[in-house]
């Protein structure tokens, strides 16, 4: 009578090592996704300088909060302004206004700067390069920066005399060529200035490369409150200008549709409509997939001999032994004429029934047993071939 083979028991728990390669695998993988997003928002994100810098609201190390709050104890009117629109808007007398200019952006074109000098015969322009000063300082030339240092006043300008030194890290500024009527101030040697003032179309201009000198964690070194307070101070009003990126000539702010050349576009979609006919073509040219018989037939021993190398290479052993088990197991259902159904319990009844052997040691063979090494497996597989052996006897004797 032919009885098919009974379910196989459960297979135990992968070995520690495997679980533990997989928890390590996946544990890298998350570090990995969590530093590159914070690589990402690092490269992303507005640096706090750029956006606090010389801030008359900014309370951080480089914001100008501390400046601005003692002009306005002192009766200067601050206004605050990012938008050309928001500068002509300020109400007061050009000759009683003072104008704090940091382009940080460089976004003002020339008649932009040029429609300052009618709303203040007093502008103090913060770190300029060449495009501004051509404006602002004819014939005064950007020359660098320096590493920072104490600077003592040689010169007669008021606030610079008051101040008697600054501490900071300056921009510097060559006047050789500018006209008699620059003065450069707070000399770092070769001809080189860290503050030039000059007079350009009927407004007085003071260039200051000492914008540090202006900030929260620099204001209080050296005579750099002495010298802010008294350039930003002699009027009645202060208007602070940062000008953001809608104060563009173009009226907008450029994005990289915009920055790509016309040719880009037509030349992708020409990309694109070229892969799909050629992915076309190609589908086309193999035909429809096809099964196809090997010509090759690989013996059971050889795949058996594959897969045994396989479980020995990765360490494998208990999953090596459940296959064994459950090819035994299997194999005693049959010759025991047990029902498919039947339990790994009810077998070892049968074939303890069988052979008479002590159904605690054949559980233990054929389930609990785990090998520690090698060798023992070896030997247990044995032990499982004269098993079978046995019963194979016992039953054809009948």
């Amino acid at each position: 009578m032919s009885v098919a083979a009974p379910p196989a028991p459960p297979t135990p728990a992968a070995p520690p090592r495997r679980t533990l390669r997989g928890v390590l695998i996946g544990v890298s993988l998350a570090v990995v996704f969590l530093l590159v997003a914070v690589i990402v928002y690092a490269v992303t994100r507005p640096q706090q300088r750029e956006v606090d810098y010389l801030s008359p609201t900014s309370g951080s190390p480089y914001g100008s909060r501390a400046l601005v709050n003692v002009l306005r104890d002192q009766g200067v009117d601050v206004e605050q302004a990012t938008t050309l629109a928001e500068v002509r808007a300020v109400d007061s007398d050009p000759a009683e206004t003072t104008l704090v200019l940091y382009d940080y952006y460089l976004v003002l074109g020339s008649d932009q700067r040029r429609e300052l000098f009618e709303i203040a015969d007093r502008i103090v322009v913060l770190d300029p390069l060449d495009a501004e000063l051509d404006d602002f300082a004819p014939g005064v030339l950007h020359a660098g920066d320096d590493l920072g240092d104490t600077f003592p006043a040689d010169c007669d300008l008021p606030a610079a005399e008051k101040a008697e030194a600054v501490s900071a890290a300056p921009y510097l500024y060559d006047i050789a060529e500018a006209d008699a009527e620059v003065t450069g101030c707070f000399s770092v040697g070769d001809g080189l200035y860290s503050v030039v003032h000059t007079r350009t179309r009927g407004s007085e201009v003071t260039v200051v490369g000492l914008s540090p000198a202006f900030t929260n964690g620099e204001i209080l070194k050296a005579g750099n409150a002495a010298f802010a307070l008294n350039l930003l101070g002699e009027n009645e009003t202060l208007i602070w200008y940062r000008p953001d990126l809608s104060e563009l000539e173009s009226g907008e702010i450029p994005t990289a549709v915009s920055l790509t050349p016309p040719w880009v576009t037509p030349l992708v979609l020409l990309l694109v409509l070229l892969g799909l006919a050629a992915a076309i073509w190609r589908g086309r040219r193999l035909g429809p997939l096809v099964a196809e018989r090997l010509p090759v037939v690989v013996r059971a021993n050889e795949t058996m001999e594959g897969r045994a190398r396989l479980y020995e290479r990765a360490g494998a052993r208990e999953h090596a032994l459940d296959s064994l088990r459950i090819g035994t197991i299997a194999r005693l259902a049959v010759w025991c004429g047990l029902p498919r159904r039947a339990t790994v319990d009810e077998v070892v009844d049968a074939v303890a029934a069988l052979t008479g052997r002590d159904r605690d040691t054949l559980a233990h063979l054929l389930v609990d047993r785990i090998p520690a090494g090698d060798g023992a497996l070896v030997e247990l597989s044995d032990e499982l071939l004269v098993l079978e052996a046995e019963v194979t006897r016992v039953v054809r004797g009948r």
